[in-house]
């Protein structure tokens, strides 16, 4: 990794710098001795993003760990896991885990985002008992009917 000087910002080497942060990361060493690093924006949020979601997956797992059910407060951030069972708790912190792999490896926070926000979504649904019951519930024999096959229409 080359490391620049703060005088090569003010001279020919000034765009060799941009392009190196645009590849990935350039080093500036300062006049102090300090050494900075230019990353492009997208790449900022997608760390922060990912590290974010990776403090509140380990504070449910935790949560989790202690207790069968866990309160929203101690869920923190993720709270909407409450609303689920256990099997449902594990798939959603698999693919929490998952997601922010995803987002570490591409740069790229938006399947971190999906995930985040279909769970979020799903247990929004799950809060209303009419529609945790359709869509938790086992359906009876009463609830099909058999349909017969259409037939074909002349023109087709």
């Amino acid at each position: 990794m080359v490391m620049f000087q703060v005088s090569d910002l003010a001279g020919a080497r000034r765009r060799e710098f941009l392009d190196e942060a645009k590849a990935g990361s350039a080093s500036l060493r300062d006049t102090d001795g300090s050494v900075l690093v230019m990353l492009e924006a997208r790449r900022i949020t997608a760390m922060q993003e990912a590290s974010s979601a990776t403090a509140l997956l380990f504070a449910a797992e935790a949560a989790l760990a202690r207790t069968a059910t866990p309160t929203s407060v101690e869920l923190g951030g993720l709270a909407w896991l409450a609303e689920f069972d256990a099997d449902d708790q594990a798939d959603a912190l698999a693919e929490i885990r998952e997601a922010i792999v995803l987002v570490i490896s591409t740069m790229d926070p938006e399947p971190l985002r999906e995930v985040l926000h279909a769970w979020a979504t799903t247990s929004n649904v799950m809060r209303d008992p009419l529609r945790r019951a359709i869509l938790s519930g086992q359906p009876a024999d009463g609830d099909f009917a058999e349909v017969e096959p259409t037939e074909p229409a002349a023109n087709a």
